[in-house]
């Protein structure tokens, strides 16, 4: 009987690992600019993906970037955010959650992960509401642009931000 409950519950964690073990992150990838590498265009030979978990701030993306394969090479960033409604998380071109280089601020509305491929498509100033689609969960965002600000996220807080 003892096999029986272990061999089932094995089957369990091998079949539906997101199940058991799921948590809340963010997932941004950076799409490398392979034509400001080495001049030419063609496909990049990496491939970036960086796992923040929600609640943990990053005041220094270079940490997480040279953890990754491709290190610091010019790219722009998407992502993926799950998480409960309420759920914020702001993007600052700037180190040490500094404002000078613009920000972005995200909140979810709703369980639904979100997927958000263009980080400065958003109207200036002021707040904008995303409504869900098949693809992608409901959200709210604040944008402060800044020049090449999708190239340049530099740190992550979680959390409400003063505008």
């Amino acid at each position: 009987m003892k096999i029986t409950i272990f061999t089932i519950t094995l089957i369990f964690l091998i079949a539906f690992p997101s199940c058991t073990f799921a948590k809340d992150e963010l997932v941004m990838e950076k799409e490398l600019m392979w034509w400001a590498i080495n001049g030419q265009s063609g496909d990049s030979a990496c491939f970036q993906l960086i796992y923040i978990e929600v609640g943990k701030d990053v005041p220094d993306m270079r940490d997480e970037l040279q953890a990754a394969a491709c290190g610091l090479t010019d790219g722009k960033y998407s992502l993926t955010l799950t998480g409960s409604p309420g759920t914020t998380v702001t993007f600052f071109g700037n180190y040490n959650f500094k404002k000078g280089n613009g920000f972005l601020t995200i909140r979810k509305k709703d369980d639904q992960k979100l997927w958000l491929l263009d980080l400065t498509d958003f109207p200036a100033g002021q707040w904008h509401t995303s409504e869900a689609t098949d693809d992608s969960g409901a959200f709210e965002s604040f944008y402060n642009p800044s020049p090449m600000f999708e190239q340049q996220v530099s740190s992550i807080k979680w959390g409400e931000t003063n505008k």
